[in-house]
């Protein structure tokens, strides 16, 4: 009877030994299919921020653009106007330029 109790705590012994290992080894398991989802996730998470990145550069860059060409347009206009008013005022500056060569008073 002695050596039939001794078997058998013997063979729960080997049964929790086994039971432990079996344990480590699906904890190991674990942790590495954890590390594998983890990485998953964090490359996934980067592609979709280069994505994103990519589409606020885009989105940045045109309307750069547009307002690149709003003030080219600004300025075209405000060269244009500074233009017509030297025209409109070469005939008042050859006037003055003739008086001061000329050395005419100048009119009040």
């Amino acid at each position: 009877m002695a050596k039939e109790t001794m078997l058998a705590v013997d063979r729960a012994e080997q049964q929790a030994q086994e039971t432990v290992r079996h344990a480590q080894e699906e904890a190991q398991r674990l942790r590495q299919d954890a590390a594998a989802k983890g990485q998953q996730l964090i490359e996934a998470a980067e592609k979709e921020a280069q994505k994103r990145a990519g589409i606020l550069y885009g989105v940045a860059k045109a309307d750069g653009e547009k307002r690149k060409a709003a003030i080219q347009r600004e300025c075209q206009e405000e060269q244009e106007q500074l233009r017509a008013l030297a025209r409109s005022r070469q005939g008042q500056v050859a006037r003055a330029a003739e008086r001061i060569v000329l050395g005419h008073p100048r009119r009040r």
